[in-house]
């Protein structure tokens, strides 16, 4: 930790003469370091010793007509990384919050030390600042890395202006957001969609606080949205470093591998249920036609039909542990090479009626190059008509419009089907893959269930993203064949 053969230089500022010769003395008592320190009394005094090179500041708070933590502020404006101790006579919690947001290294109240505590603090002080020294040396070194950078990065000033960008930025934000070679201005809260992070971001300015890993909506190119993780570190007195990251393809992940589990447990449940609730409507449905047998005949005209409506709704109960086995099992698959975009357009010709009857606009996005998957064809066109109607349902008529597109990413076909119905609402969303959870009139509430079970069966996955009033978008993924 400590450095025997170097002396330690330290300048320690304070007008109490008799503070001045307590602190010497700790100083003295310390045996595997030298310490050397010289004094000044005031602001004033101070000022034309600090461009020496002294290796630690000690500043009391109390220096007549200013406060030690101004004199922080110009030790901190020529030496950045300086490592500082504010020294005051009582902790009140605000100044030494203030001394340590101004760049202070540490505080100490007088008479609460010792010498080992002082040589301690001082210590950890200055492998700090040599810490950060490195660091920002490794900043300058390593610039390239700002331009290399795979996540957006941008530098900021105290009001939100952007001033800087990287590459990475620009290419997933374009100039929209920041065109370095235009007069106009451009502001970091622009690009987030929330009003909760705008706040947030007010009060970092207003503070002069840094921010680590909040989670935010922005806005990226052509209309798009992602979901970021952003970080604000400040770099001087007035500039800002912002790192963003993209967490749209992890929360991705994460939402796919939450249905997964969800639908697992869904089936579990279904099999418990079924087993749970078969057996003793079995015993129920063969003791009403015991009944229908052994009542005597007066007895059966004077019951009606009871039996019968007996005999219905237990059927109706079995049909409904069917239905929901059925959509929560995986299925059986025949498997053969398909081309997705032809599974499209398959679908779209059994509910081609009902498009032309609402108008519904179409438009396809196909990736004319896109690879065969290996599917069931005629499970996935069950699950793809699925969603399709209900776009179709979702939006009004004349107006609407019918997105279908597929893509390639790595080794995975994507498909996506967006419409510009009602949207669903956020608390719906979470039900929305829950066997008879439906927010229509009519209908089993079971469509989405065996879409997803087809889709996972496959190996793939599903996930919905959906506006109230804009419309909803489903996102289909299978492997591609290796």
């Amino acid at each position: 930790m400590s450095n025997p053969e170097k002396n330690i230089r330290i300048l320690y500022v304070d007008d109490d003469p008799d503070d001045f010769f307590l602190v010497s003395s700790l100083l003295k008592r310390i045996t595997d370091t030298t310490y050397e320190l010289e004094n000044a009394e005031s602001l004033e005094e101070a000022m034309p010793l600090l461009e020496k090179s002294f290796d630690v500041f000690l500043v009391d708070y109390k220096l007549g007509k200013d406060t030690g933590l101004d004199l922080i502020q110009k030790i901190k404006n020529i030496r950045k990384h300086a490592p500082v101790i504010m020294l005051t006579g009582m902790s009140t919690g605000l100044i030494d919050q203030e001394a340590l947001v101004l760049g202070a290294s540490d505080y100490l109240i007088k008479g609460e030390f010792d010498a080992n505590t002082l040589d301690r603090t001082l210590r950890y002080a200055i492998r700090d600042a040599q810490l950060m020294e490195s660091l920002d040396d490794s900043a300058r070194k390593f610039r390239s890395i700002f331009e290399l950078a795979g996540d957006p990065f941008l530098l900021i000033d105290d009001e939100g202006q952007i001033l800087v960008s990287n590459p990475a930025f620009q290419r997933k934000f374009g100039k929209k957001a920041f065109d370095p070679n235009s007069q106009e201005s451009f502001y970091f809260k622009d690009l987030l969609l929330d009003d909760h992070s705008k706040i947030a971001l007010d009060e970092l300015f207003k503070k002069q606080k840094e921010v680590y890993d909040m989670e935010a909506m922005m806005a990226i190119e052509k209309g798009h949205t992602i979901t970021s993780l952003i970080s604000i570190v400040k770099q001087d007195s007035n500039t800002f470093q912002v790192l963003i990251k993209d967490l749209t393809a992890i929360k991705a992940k994460e939402e796919e591998e939450l249905n997964l589990k969800k639908f697992s447990s869904t089936g579990r449940i279904a099999r418990l249920l079924a087993h749970e609730v078969k057996n003793p409507l079995t015993t129920i449905v063969l003791s009403a036609d015991q009944l229908h047998m052994e009542l005597p005949k007066e007895v059966l005209e004077e019951s009606g039909d009871l039996i019968d409506v007996i005999r219905r709704n237990c059927d109706r109960i079995n049909h409904l542990v069917t239905q929901l086995l059925d959509s929560t099992r995986f299925t059986e698959l025949d498997t053969k090479s398909h081309s997705i975009n032809e599974l499209l357009d398959e679908s779209l010709q059994h509910v081609s009626d009902r498009i032309e009857f609402k108008g519904i606009e179409v438009q396809k996005q196909y990736d004319t190059d896109i690879c065969d998957i290996h599917v069931d064809g005629e499970k996935v066109k069950i699950a793809l008509i699925n969603l399709i109607v209900n776009a179709i349902e979702a939006m009004p008529e004349k107006t609407g419009k019918l997105l279908l597109k597929t893509s390639i990413k790595g080794k995975q076909c994507k498909i996506e089907i967006r419409d510009n119905g009602e949207g669903i609402p956020k608390e719906n969303l979470e039900r929305l893959f829950e066997p008879f959870f439906t927010s229509k009139d009519t209908g089993s509430g079971l469509g989405l269930t065996n879409t997803q079970n087809i889709i996972l069966s496959h190996g793939g996955a599903i996930r919905v993203k959906s506006e109230v009033g804009k419309g909803t978008s489903f996102f289909i993924t299978f492997n591609l064949p290796d």
